[in-house]
């Protein structure tokens, strides 16, 4: 990955519905560039997928929160593969310490994550113990820190 790709993934991420031609004209490019590189980028597996950051309150999604879970290591592969079916289940890692796992969780309402999340989590077989986390407002989110490092507009 070069200074270009990059610059074209920091626009992405700043605008996913940026066009190749709007991106390439920033850049000083042909479209052509920027849409091969795109091509590229997407089955390297560096784009994962495009999406948007939507705002939670407005979507119903009132309740943000962050849920540490300390698990037997031989249950790693089945519980994360159960976490990935919960919906509310935005982000799942794996930690060092003091969690096994660290997930993010968006519900309409505490007794949501409750009911749908924390209730399933307890029950899995190999969970030894769970700790959550509750937001109380956003003030940044993003979906990349990548940086601009290249850029014909400067």
């Amino acid at each position: 990955m070069d200074d270009l790709d990059r610059s074209i993934l920091w626009h992405l991420c700043s605008n996913s519905r940026a066009s190749s031609t709007e991106i390439a004209k920033k850049l000083g490019v042909a479209p052509s560039t920027v849409h091969n590189r795109i091509n590229r980028l997407k089955e390297s597996g560096a784009i994962e997928q495009f999406t948007v950051i939507l705002d939670p309150a407005i979507v119903g999604q009132n309740v943000t929160a962050y849920i540490g879970i300390n698990i037997e290591s031989a249950k790693r592969i089945a519980i994360i593969n159960q976490l990935q079916k919960i919906e509310d289940v935005l982000e799942i890692y794996e930690l060092l310490e003091p969690y096994d796992l660290f997930i993010k969780v968006r519900t309409a309402d505490i007794g949501s994550l409750k009911e749908h999340v924390l209730h399933a989590i307890n029950n899995f077989d190999g969970v030894l113990d769970s700790s959550t986390i509750l937001t109380t407002k956003r003030h940044k989110e993003t979906s990349s820190t990548i940086r601009r490092q290249y850029d014909h507009e400067h």
